[in-house]
């Protein structure tokens, strides 16, 4: 392994730990703002990633991936919430799953105007690494964003679909997708599914840079 390639490793696993951090502390905020205190006192109110670090799924399965020369892909610890706390139960549950995959586009549409802008300055060594950083975050939150997007439980489009349905149809959720969505998902994985991922993310980073660009012109 190159310097070259350690650094872009090194890129990918930080801009993954923030990330991964914002989404789940975006989680703990909006579920605060519909009156669950769970997370926060569970200590997950917090952009400290400490807390919200899985150990398996934030180090080892990204840094092992990342070695294997495939797309840094990880999780963290999911954050606790008490949906009898909210104000609506329905629409709270909705609006929390929605605030992570929400928070991970804002941050990669921020990153696009933060690369751009380095590139107004003159280029020095931190600025370039800034920049390099920068690139990844655009590109992990996108990715990060329409994977949890998926109407797949335990994901988050998994619960917002699940409080968008009729009664009857819970049921047959809960019976016939709910305990299948792990193996749903690894299915996705095993058939080239990140790649199709990959690519809807490809498409907002490219509309993002051309708002960007488009402003900055």
């Amino acid at each position: 392994m190159d310097f070259s390639q350690a650094a872009n490793i090194l890129n990918m696993m930080i801009a993954l730990i923030i990330s991964l951090t914002f989404h789940e502390a975006g989680h703990a905020l909006i579920a605060r703002w519909q009156g669950d205190r769970t997370a926060q006192l569970a200590g997950r109110l917090t952009l400290n990633p400490i807390p919200h670090m899985d150990p398996v799924g934030t180090i080892i399965f990204p840094f092992i991936g990342s070695l294997l020369g495939g797309f840094i892909f990880g999780w963290a610890k999911p954050v606790p919430i008490e949906p009898r706390n909210f104000r609506n139960p329905k629409w709270g549950q909705i609006f929390v799953a929605g605030s992570g995959p929400l928070t991970n586009l804002i941050l990669s549409f921020l990153s696009v105007i933060a690369f751009y802008a380095i590139g107004t300055v003159s280029e020095t060594s931190w600025l370039i690494a800034f920049s390099r950083l920068a690139q990844a975050m655009i590109w992990v939150n996108a990715f990060l964003a329409i994977f949890n997007m998926l109407p797949i439980y335990p994901l988050d489009g998994g619960t917002v679909v699940y409080e968008l349905l009729p009664y009857n149809m819970k049921q047959k959720y809960d019976q016939y997708v709910v305990p299948y969505g792990s193996m749903a998902l690894l299915g996705i994985m095993l058939l080239g599914g990140l790649s199709w991922i990959g690519a809807i993310a490809g498409r907002w980073v490219m509309l993002s840079e051309l708002l960007v660009r488009s402003f900055m012109s």
